[in-house]
């Protein structure tokens, strides 16, 4: 017998705090699961995701990847009449995502203490680069930074640059907002068991320090620090490494089991590397040479065309359009194309799980900034007047 579909959040009220890329992508998530997400902005700047480019048709294009299906209300915190705002949506909601700095939250009077007095029920996440306690907290940062701080950067270069490479996607801010929605969740479990919601103290940097697992397991395992480019998985094998082509492309080679690096040194010709899988320097750099040799002399096409049917763990490095258009992006559905008002027909992220019975949403408006800042205040109980005159005094936008 079929199971009805359900969303997993539906009816829950979400206070997005939050601005830039982070806070958004973990709300995101949530309203893909079918809260009501609704998004708090400064009435004169929003948030400054809105400026950052591609714009079409005077829409970001990153600000749409993160922010859709929520509703935008444009309220001033920094007066007593948004503050009273804030207070009275907080009666009403289930959780709080909040991305200020350790502090500014209390001095709107909207901590979790005092929100959790008139709201006992809430579930209050503060999502912070360095956490609300400890030395860093109060340091302004970015994903660079956590990158830099945690370890990652140390053990991550190009060949034999000596430099540090940044990475190309901003790694610590999107685990973060994964890990924000995770704890969320989890708070969410914990209320309908207890019945009270809690206080999360989630920083990225936290987060981004718990990536170095395998760092980590093996500085504590041998005191060994972890150099770039001679650990297990960056370069230190030549099983697990990148290799150019002979068209200047790469193919990343991930032969860990002994069974597909056998096959895979002999189908390049070179079946002698057989028995030196695990050879030590300078043996090692030999057999690196060697198979870097094999791989240039044929090109990328060809070497798909030859392992292929081998089902080997090596696979091309894709640029952007060439994943974009991939037939297992298309058979997942990873990135649909949706009829957005006002945009038409624009692809987006779908939501990165699929589940047999919750449902999970594409959401497709992108709201303007304060664009449901009237509906939401009628539903406090606010009448006409009372908006007009809040307008005109600048404490909220619509």
């Amino acid at each position: 017998m079929s199971r009805a579909l359900v969303a997993a959040l539906e009816g829950l009220v979400v206070l997005d705090f939050t601005r830039l890329l982070p806070g958004p992508f973990c709300t995101q998530l949530l309203a893909n699961l079918g809260a009501d997400v609704i998004k708090i902005e400064d009435p004169a700047l929003g948030d400054y995701m809105r400026s950052v480019p591609p714009l079409v048709d005077g829409t970001s294009y990153p600000f749409l990847m993160v922010n859709r299906g929520k509703r935008s209300l444009a309220v001033d915190l920094k007066t007593s009449e948004g503050q009273d705002i804030l207070r009275q949506l907080s009666r009403r909601a289930d959780v709080v995502v909040e991305q200020f700095r350790p502090g500014v939250m209390a001095r709107l009077g909207a901590s979790y203490d005092d929100l959790a007095m008139m709201n006992p029920r809430i579930v209050y996440c503060s999502f912070s680069g360095y956490g609300q306690t400890g030395p860093y907290k109060d340091l302004p940062g970015h994903d660079l930074n956590f990158e830099a701080l945690a370890g990652i950067l140390a053990v991550t270069r190009s060949g034999s640059d000596p430099r540090p490479a940044i990475p190309g996607v901003p790694i610590a801010d999107l685990a973060g907002g994964f890990n924000a929605a995770l704890a969320i969740l989890a708070a969410l479990r914990t209320r309908d068991r207890t019945g009270r919601g809690e206080f999360i103290d989630l920083s990225i940097y936290d987060t981004t320090i718990a990536l170095m697992v395998l760092g980590l397991a093996r500085y504590f395992a041998t005191g060994e620090e972890p150099i770039a480019g001679e650990t297990l998985l960056t370069g230190t094998f030549p099983f697990y490494a990148l290799y150019e082509t002979r068209d200047g492309r790469w193919l990343s080679v991930s032969a860990v089991e002994p069974k597909f690096w056998v096959r895979m040194c002999e189908l390049v010709g070179a079946p002698e590397l057989s028995e030196r899988q695990f050879a030590e320097e300078p043996d090692r750099a030999a057999v690196a040479k060697t198979l870097a040799a094999r791989f240039r002399e044929k090109t990328l096409a060809e070497w798909e065309r030859l392992f292929e049917p081998e089902r080997l763990p090596i696979a091309p490095v894709k640029r952007l359009p060439e994943v974009v258009e991939d037939p297992h992006v298309a058979a997942r559905n990873l990135l649909p194309a949706v009829d957005i008002p006002g945009l038409g027909k624009r692809r987006v992220i779908a939501h990165p799980a699929k589940h047999a019975v919750t449902t999970t949403a594409n959401p497709v408006r992108v709201p303007k900034k304060g664009e449901h800042t009237e509906e939401i205040l009628r539903s406090l109980g606010f009448s006409a007047r009372q908006i007009t005159g809040l307008s005109k005094k600048g404490i909220v936008a619509r």
